[in-house]
């Protein structure tokens, strides 16, 4: 074991099989104590590289493309940009994700360009269907368009300053976009105003042109209509999911429960449909209890609508942990294991209200590992690892 320190806390470097594990000195004790597991999903119980990470850059191709009548390749969207994105602390939903890039894109034509497609989108707008929507602009925009080679980007110089307008972004997510674009002036405001509701809508699957096209990319067409109940009508392609491999083994589930008392929670911003079909049976070692989806936090957000309230309860917002630990209860302490910079800023906001969280950062399965592991270590992560696989090798070190 080596000793490492980022300036502000010292840590003790454990090699593992799968690679460095770095333990905050002064958290030993502490997490020594834990005896409780929560877990995000994506990124850490499965491997999102081929699946939610492709279906971003499929998706935000495949809109550009339908609305202005020019493909982009899909790897203009790389792991690097992604993480970028989410490194902000905002976009646990990939949805936002592709929001910001296609909105940036969008505002990178000519205005008189970006204008002409402004008027067809406000023509269209009553057509309330998302796949009908963007089917008909496409139609039009190959016919109407006065100027379609203004559309060409310097794809470029596109990334380069997609790669800036990243570090414009915050915790608010979606809002900081159009902040940072707004404030820019890329856009007059009434442009965008149109832009953004003309890709948004309701904000529905089935209605909002990003999350319908997103969801039909990721869930191929079969899960699709078994998930959300509508035809396909974007994508007819195999699903983004089934490039999804499983990260945690059986094994570590079964001795991490050991250790904790069956204490063995998720909190995710994935949906339980997408959960169930790659983790299968390997669910039921989790308490029921302490299964946070998205759609428990959607349902929470219309209640809280119900009541006037409109807020967000996604991460970094600590609901979902803290709800999964209510299940759990009681316990001492509990460790969530994230991937992310929002599931770290997540647990330091839950800390606010309840002092009994740790946080272990995993680094092996990240798009831009590299920089993931860099981010924790200036974080002050608890515990970064490898992998999730690595905790019981590491929790048995810890206590002797």
């Amino acid at each position: 074991m080596q000793g490492s320190s980022n300036g502000d806390c010292d840590y003790m470097v454990l090699r593992l099989r799968s690679g460095r594990a770095y333990i905050r000195a002064d958290k030993v004790g502490a997490l020594k104590a834990i005896d409780a597991f929560i877990f995000d999903c994506d990124g850490v119980l499965v491997d999102i590289r081929e699946s939610y990470d492709r279906a971003i850059s499929k998706t935000v191709a495949k809109i550009f493309e339908h609305l202005t009548g020019r493909g982009i390749p899909e790897e203009l969207l790389s792991d690097e940009i992604i993480f970028l994105f989410r490194r902000s602390g905002g976009f646990n939903n990939d949805w936002d994700i592709v929001y910001g890039a296609l909105m940036f894109l969008l505002c990178e034509i000519p205005e008189r360009t970006l204008r002409e497609l402004s008027e067809i989108m406000d023509q269209l707008k009553h057509i309330r269907g998302a796949a009908e929507r963007l089917s008909a602009i496409a139609e039009r925009t190959r016919t109407y368009m006065k100027e379609p080679d203004a559309i060409l980007l310097d794809l470029n110089n596109a990334v380069a300053e997609l790669r800036d307008f990243t570090a414009l972004l915050d915790s608010t997510g979606a809002a900081s976009v159009d902040r940072a674009i707004l404030g820019s002036g890329r856009a007059p405001g009434d442009l965008y105003g149109i832009l953004r509701d003309f890709l948004l809508g309701s904000g529905r699957v089935g209605e909002s042109i990003i999350a319908t096209a997103f969801e039909e990319i990721f869930c191929g067409p079969s899960l699709f209509e078994e998930a959300y109940g509508i035809k396909p009508g974007i994508y007819f392609g195999p699903g983004m999911i089934e490039n999804e491999r499983l990260i945690v083994r059986r094994e570590t589930l079964e001795r991490l429960s050991s250790m904790s008392g069956g204490r063995l929670g998720i909190a995710s911003g994935s949906r339980r449909f997408s959960a169930k079909y790659v983790l299968g049976d390997i669910l039921l070692l989790f308490n029921p209890k302490a299964q946070i989806f998205l759609d428990d936090i959607e349902a929470a957000e219309a209640e809280c609508a119900k009541m006037g309230l409109r807020i967000s309860l996604k991460k970094p917002n600590p609901y979902p942990l803290l709800e999964s630990a209510k299940g759990l209860e009681p316990f001492n302490l509990a460790l969530y294991v994230g991937d992310s910079m929002e599931d770290a800023i997540m647990v330091k906001e839950a800390l606010r209200n309840n002092s009994r969280f740790l946080f272990a950062g995993v680094y092996e399965f990240s798009g831009a590992r590299d920089k993931i592991l860099e981010e924790f270590l200036k974080f002050g992560c608890d515990l970064i690892i490898p992998s999730v696989n690595d905790i019981p090798e590491i929790m048995e070190a810890l206590r002797g």
